[in-house]
């Protein structure tokens, strides 16, 4: 597959002062960012369907994820909109998948805008209102857990090479795997932590004598879209062995010679109970 990269450079968009965006006047995905959050705020359910993809969801800081006719019909706001102190992000992916990020104080909003035949439309959203890691309860396993899903299997089933091509770097396990197969600027972001340093700076835990191992967390459900040849959005189910179940909404895209995580956002679903698996089953 021929060698894809970001087109452009990070754009970072801060409004802290005024309340307003900076730099990015004539974007157009800025534009319709600032046009649907305007929409979400008077409750404009015109300008939301013209906004709002098809395929939109939405994942609130809860965990709970509500399909587009439901979210109009709750009249349901974003939890990091406009206004003073909002730190804006937004990374391009190809020609037609825009990730953005809204941040303010303990709260994140990513949202995934892609450009349809009809214009720039928001696929997706996923929020997190961040925990101290303190208040995380964990029961870690006290034995082996190998990675059969997603390292040997999972359970969707791909619809083009592109989709198949993506998952199947995803599904490569161990550290030379992941330094392969995450973007050094990828900055995760979780209910229990928050965010992230950027991966080439990210301090890497060393295992411990003697402790299992344990494989990554199994999807449950997942969605995938394709946009172009070299980049794949993401919303899928995983309970975490030892913690809550979350959703994780993601951008993979080829770059750099290889596909690559590039975004990635963990959500917990708050109502979920201590998920853990038992040895041997």
């Amino acid at each position: 597959m021929k060698q894809f990269a970001k087109v452009g450079a990070l754009v970072v968009l801060v409004g802290a002062l005024a309340g307003s965006r900076m730099g990015a006047a004539d974007d157009p995905v800025d534009t319709a960012d600032k046009a649907l959050v305007a929409a979400f705020a008077k409750g404009d359910k015109a300008a939301l369907n013209k906004w709002l993809d098809a395929d939109f969801t939405w994942i609130d800081h809860d965990g709970v994820m509500v399909f587009r006719s439901d979210a109009l019909a709750l009249g349901m706001k974003p939890l990091v909109g406009e206004g003073a102190g909002i730190e804006i992000v937004m990374h391009p992916y190809g020609d037609q998948v825009v990730w953005l990020q809204a941040h303010q104080d303990k709260n994140f909003a990513a949202r995934f805008w892609v450009k349809r035949a009809e214009g720039w439309r928001l696929l997706h959203t996923s929020e997190i209102s961040t925990l101290n890691r303190s208040e995380e309860v964990q029961v870690r396993p006290t034995y082996d857990i190998p990675c059969v899903n997603p390292c040997k299997q999972v359970p969707f089933r791909t619809v083009d090479k592109v989709q198949a091509a993506a998952i199947a770097g995803w599904q490569e396990s161990g550290r030379e795997f992941w330094m392969k197969h995450v973007a050094d600027d990828n900055q995760t972001v979780s209910t229990y932590g928050g965010q992230t340093l950027p991966k080439r700076d990210r301090p890497q835990p060393k295992p411990r004598e003697g402790a299992p191992v344990v494989g990554a967390a199994p999807v449950l459900f997942a969605r995938l879209w394709t946009f172009g040849p070299e980049t794949v959005v993401m919303v899928a189910c995983q309970p975490t062995y030892g913690g809550k179940a979350y959703w994780a909404s993601r951008v993979f895209h080829y770059q750099f010679g290889t596909w690559q995580m590039a975004e990635s956002y963990h959500t917990d679903i708050m109502a979920s109970g201590i998920m853990t698996e038992v040895q041997g089953k």
